[in-house]
């Protein structure tokens, strides 16, 4: 072997020396790398169940490198598909690629595998024990319960959630079921517990898992089933407030009516809550103008109330009553009352009807030359028009005829402008005599629901 071709071998063996040293194996825990040695256990794997191992290859030199092999072999152990790196692969300064493998085997026993790259071997070990397969049974299916921490999700406060495991025996001889025990504020075992029980080859026994949390937030516990710990998480919520429902009592469906409105719940309060109830109002088709009537309020002011409720508590209290009070205002249409309580919602609704002229007040005046009658009402059909006005003496006799008039326009313009039903009259009559000998009045108003006519009205 002449010189110059002794110095090219060992120019191509140093460089292969150089990158079979750059690169370092790493496992990445919590985001920290821990240095891999020749051999690495991963301890024992129940059966059935899963095992990742999250590694990290690094090229640790100044200068770039071919990461051109990597392989896992041995049964039990594959790469995960997800993150599998495809090689050759170069690598620059401190650059690093991650990759994880995976160990999963039903079988009981012993298990290794080689782990090989550029410079790299170790021997991965895993043990699967002769013990009961520990699943989790949840809505999507029956899981390892070592796969994630058994998670109860929100629960409200007052109230239980619960998770079902199950131990199947994967072997194939007779397993005594370990005794289950659970720790953490909130978490409990529920009925029948199977410890010291004999599970036969392909049967499995089964508890429960509870979790009652006592206050809101993040809890944590944990489940141990034969030297083996699972983590147990929940959050305590408060609980919902019940459904609101309006229950409205108006003794007529007409105007200027008194009634009352209460609020009951589908299930007694587990939590205390404050609500409110609210007047909304629709006036009827046939009515124009601004027909928002204020009159519609409750007792207390406006048209909204507030109410709370108390743990055990059927019905809302509105301060110290069951229920609240309001007016049906002097307008025709639909009143409606709605309840808010937290999240949910609910209404009644009513409809005034229409309805003849109510007169509240009747006046006669008298003067030298003139009497004055003066009507205090309310027309919630807001069509008043026709107007008739009979005088009678002493005697309860008719003095004249009755005195006609049509007040359609004047009614008209005024309502256009009202906000809501109510209206004062003044009707001035001038007299040619003496007004001593007129002693009372009736007078007859006229809306599109009817005729109404006053009592006798003494001046």
């Amino acid at each position: 072997m002449n010189s110059a071709l002794r110095r090219a071998i060992l120019l191509v063996l140093a460089a292969a020396a150089s990158a079979w040293g750059q690169f370092s194996l790493y496992l990445v825990n919590g985001g920290v790398e821990q240095p891999v040695g020749r051999a690495y256990d991963c301890g024992t794997v129940e059966p059935g169940a899963s095992l990742a191992l999250p590694f990290r290859i690094q090229n640790t030199s100044t200068s770039a490198a071919i990461l051109d092999l990597l392989t896992v072999s041995g049964s039990g152990f594959s790469f995960a598909a997800a993150n599998q790196p495809t090689v050759p692969l170069s690598l620059g300064p401190q650059q690093s690629v991650d990759f994880t493998v995976i160990f999963q085997s039903a079988g009981m026993g012993s298990y290794s595998a080689a782990l090989d790259s550029v410079g790299i071997s170790v021997i991965l070990s895993a043990t699967v024990p002769v013990e009961l397969t520990a699943q989790l049974v949840g809505s999507g299916g029956v899981q390892s319960l070592a796969a994630a921490p058994v998670n109860f999700g929100a629960v409200a406060r007052g109230s239980t959630g619960t998770v079902h495991i199950l131990l199947v025996n994967q072997t194939n001889i007779g397993l005594v079921s370990p005794e289950p025990l659970v720790t953490g504020a909130g978490f409990a075992l529920s009925g029948p517990l199977p410890g010291g029980m004999l599970v036969q080859p392909t049967a499995s026994v089964t508890f429960d898992v509870q979790f009652s949390p006592t206050a809101d937030g993040a809890a944590s516990g944990a489940l141990t089933l034969d030297g083996r710990t699972y983590p147990l998480t929940g959050t305590g919520v408060e609980p919902a407030l019940p459904q609101p429902q309006i229950s409205l009592t108006l003794p007529q469906a007409g105007s200027a009516q008194q009634g009352s409105v209460a609020v009951t719940l589908d299930t007694p309060a587990a939590t205390s809550g404050t609500g409110s109830v609210t007047l909304t109002f629709q006036p009827a088709a046939s009515i124009s103008g601004s027909a928002t009537d204020a009159g519609i309020a409750f007792a207390s002011g406006g048209q909204s109330a507030s109410f709370t409720v108390s743990p055990g508590d059927t019905q809302g209290h509105f301060g110290s009553q069951l229920a609240v009070l309001f007016q049906s205002g002097t307008t025709a249409g639909t009143l409606t009352v709605n309840v808010q309580l937290g999240s949910d919602s609910g209404q009644q609704s009513i409809t005034i009807l229409a309805a003849v002229v109510g007169v509240t007040a009747a006046q006669g005046v008298r003067s030298s030359g003139a009497v004055e009658v003066d009507l205090t009402g309310f027309d919630n059909t807001r069509s008043a028009g026709a107007l008739a006005f009979t005088f009678f003496d002493a005697g309860g006799n008719a003095i004249a005829p009755a005195i006609d008039a049509d007040s359609s326009a004047s009614f008209a313009s005024y309502f256009q402008n009202a906000t809501d039903g109510t209206f004062a009259l003044k009707a001035v009559f001038p007299v040619s005599g003496d007004t001593s000998q007129i002693a009372a009045f009736q007078a007859t108003v006229t809306n599109s629901a009817g005729t109404q006519t006053t009592a006798k009205t003494s001046f």
